[in-house]
């Protein structure tokens, strides 16, 4: 669409305007992009920061409950106990420890804390006996074994004996007395982690193991830790403890509730494992849970997942984080990014991968966009206001200059217009003092040297015609010269190969006639002049082979005789058993039929094109095409030599190669050389039928 033509008062409004609008736009966005820029890094350093202290502090967590485990399990208390409980349940395991013996255990032990001497009915026997003993075996530990517990922050402690049964827990529940080799628990993390102690060698060994649900509490997301026990130098029973999910719940989120913490209304940390869940509840569900969750439902998070965290109160094990900062730092990857997270919200996310013994987690620091940038889309409101004055103004200013300023011109315009149409007389009046008085000044100069040019610039005019067309002429008269020495020049060869054919020829084959005659009348006993006679006939013979060749160089008699292919057939034979290069040929169709003067063009080209392949290209092969079509006749050449460069296709010196355009143009046909290096050179020659050639 054609935009309607404007007035110079207009533009300069609309300069005025635009250029306002620019200022203040490109003002606007370096300060927007600046702000956002120095924001963005000082939020990011701030998330590293809470992230760092975070990592340290959770790594310094891990290692110290290894370094509490560990000498733990070297305590001669613990060493005690395992001996004393060891002792006192293999009665117990002999007779299989199951449900009910757990459902009388936790009667008995009701019993004995509650000052009954008898912790079973007599109905129980001998079972109830040994219930009782081993409880108050557990009883006898208890008060230091719980304290530790409690002091250090632990879930449960556990000792397990290597034959894998649980012979004390400190929060009884119901795994205790089960079997960690073939009981219901043998598939769980505890049991992993306690087959990887008995199995250790080394006192200072210690094996972690990542959260899972652990169905005797309910559940609940559990870790463990364990280490071996020995007995002088016997492996004599696990000690393992259950890691709580409320520490670490409490490092990662400052107690509970941060909307006055230092990461804001929005800001978390958390840690995220190899399965891409998290290992402690997000900062949201503890503050908000059912925002919390109707915002899991928002984004399309499966429903047995929200279900879930709704049953078990917890994000931990549930809440899936698979992000593009996770997928980095699960690579070991140490970074700051932009990305969206796992409610669908764009955050500024810090991340690092954690170094946990046996644990392959990270941990990352984020915050909202929104809230990371508030101060920023506060400060692109203001710029917005301050924008709408400054353009006010601009357009004020705007009217002012363009009244100034187009005054002048439209009288200078009026000049112009009258120079235009011939009135070369015709001169500006303009008064003022400034650019536009420059102007019109240079314009009344520029009209008395335009009067004085404009005539010699006729003149010159006329003169550059004459010289392109006598320019054409001359062209045109080369090329009819070049056309008349090629003709002349076959004319001369075909007369000058006839008449060695039939003068010297035929004197050499009658000279060689009588000397065989006279050989004949020799006696035989004159061996010697024999001998120079068979001399004679040989170079004769020779000489008459030289002189066939030189006929074929001049003219070859096939291409008068029988035709374009069979002078292509003789050339290219000739060529291959000359120069030992291979020579692969095809013409379609065999029986090509071509007037005299094509025939001999092609027969030229292609004699030229064998000869540079000779001189130039160091080939072992030629293919050589020759095809008629219903337009014309092609001929394409190809060999697998050096390839020519660009620089000698273009060379004015490269005779050969202007020859076979000359010859192709004069046809009216076309031709191309291509060469690449290391693979040969291609060489294309199409004359059509439809071109007389008439000089």
């Amino acid at each position: 669409m054609k935009l309607p033509a404007l007035k110079l008062s207009s533009k300069l409004r609309l300069s005025f305007v635009f250029i306002g609008c620019v200022s203040i736009f490109i003002t606007g966005w370096l300060a927007y992009e600046n702000a956002r820029t120095a924001l963005e890094e000082v939020t990011f350093q701030r998330l590293t920061a809470i992230r760092e202290a975070r990592r340290q502090q959770i790594e310094h967590y891990f290692e110290r409950i290894r370094n509490d485990v560990v000498a733990y399990s070297n305590d001669q208390l613990i060493i005690g106990a395992a001996r004393a409980l060891r002792a006192s349940f293999l009665p117990l395991a002999r007779k299989k420890f199951d449900r009910e013996d757990y459902a009388a255990f936790i009667a008995a032990e009701d019993a004995i804390t509650n000052g009954q001497r008898s912790a079973v009915g007599a109905a129980n026997g001998a079972r109830a006996k040994l219930l009782n003993a081993h409880i108050r075996v557990m009883h006898a530990f208890d008060k230091d074994i719980v304290g530790h517990l409690e002091q250090q922050g632990y879930y449960d402690i556990f000792l397990v004996d290597a034959r894998g049964d649980i012979v004390y827990t400190a929060r009884r529940e119901a795994d205790f007395g089960s079997n960690l080799i073939h009981g219901p628990n043998r598939a769980s993390n505890i049991a992993t982690v306690f087959r990887a102690a008995r199995d250790a060698t080394d006192r200072q060994f210690a094996r972690f193991v990542d959260f899972e649900p652990y169905e005797p509490s309910g559940d609940a997301p559990s870790s463990f830790v364990a280490s071996p026990v020995f007995d002088a130098d016997h492996m004599i029973a696990v000690l393992i403890v259950q890691i709580s999910i409320d520490d670490i719940n409490t490092m990662m989120t400052e107690g509970g509730d941060r909307r006055d913490g230092v990461l804001g209304r929005s800001g978390e940390t958390y840690i995220v494992g190899t399965d891409y869940r998290m290992r402690n509840d997000s900062r949201f569900f503890i503050e908000e849970p059912e925002a919390y969750l109707r915002t899991l439902e928002h984004v399309g998070t499966d429903g047995g997942i929200i279900d879930g965290i709704r049953q078990y109160q917890t994000s931990v094990l549930l809440q899936e984080v698979r992000t593009e900062a996770t997928d980095a730092a699960l690579r070991g990857i140490t970074d700051t990014r932009n990305v969206v997270d796992y409610r669908g919200e764009h955050v500024l996310s810090s991340f690092t991968p954690l170094d946990i013994p046996d644990l392959h987690w990270v941990m990352l620091s984020e915050i909202d966009e929104n809230e990371a940038f508030a101060s920023v889309h506060a400060l692109r409101r203001q710029l917005l206001y301050s924008g709408l004055v400054i353009l006010l103004i601009a357009i004020g200013l705007g009217v002012v200059m363009s009244l100034t300023i187009t005054r002048p011109i439209r009288t200078l315009t009026a000049a112009t217009e009258g120079f235009g149409r011939g009135d070369f007389d015709k001169r500006a009046n303009v008064r003022v003092r400034d650019e536009i008085g420059d102007l019109a000044q240079t314009f009344n100069t520029m009209a008395d040297k335009i009067r004085s040019h404009t005539g010699r610039l006729e003149e010159e005019v006329r003169e550059r015609r004459y010289a392109e067309e006598e320019l054409i002429r001359s062209q045109e008269q080369f090329r009819n010269l070049s056309r008349h020495l090629q003709t002349v020049r076959e004319e001369e060869r075909k007369g000058v190969a006839r008449e060695i054919h039939d003068e010297l020829g035929q004197n050499l084959t009658t000279l060689k006639l009588h000397l065989s005659l006279l050989l004949e009348d020799l006696p035989p006993s004159d061996t010697a002049l024999r001998e120079k006679f068979v001399t004679i006939i040989t170079d004769i013979d020779t000489t008459i082979q030289s002189v066939k060749r030189i006929i074929s160089s001049l003219r070859p008699g096939l291409l008068d005789d029988l035709g374009l292919v069979a002078a292509i057939e003789w050339q290219a034979e000739e060529f291959q058993r000359r120069t030992g290069i291979f020579c692969a040929l095809h013409i379609d169709p065999p029986d090509i039929s071509l007037d005299a003067d094509r025939s001999t063009a092609v027969f030229r080209i292609f004699q030229e094109t064998l000869t540079n392949v000779a001189r130039h290209a160091a080939a072992t092969r030629v293919t050589i095409k020759l095809l008629a079509g219903n337009r014309g006749i092609s001929l394409h050449v190809h060999d697998d030599g050096r390839g020519i460069s660009a620089d000698s296709i273009r060379d004015p010196r490269s005779f050969g190669l202007l020859g076979i355009r000359e010859r192709a143009h004069y046809w009216n046909g076309t031709v191309t050389f291509e060469g690449v290096p290391g693979r040969g050179t291609n060489v294309d020659v199409t004359i059509p039928f439809d071109h007389d050639g008439a000089a």
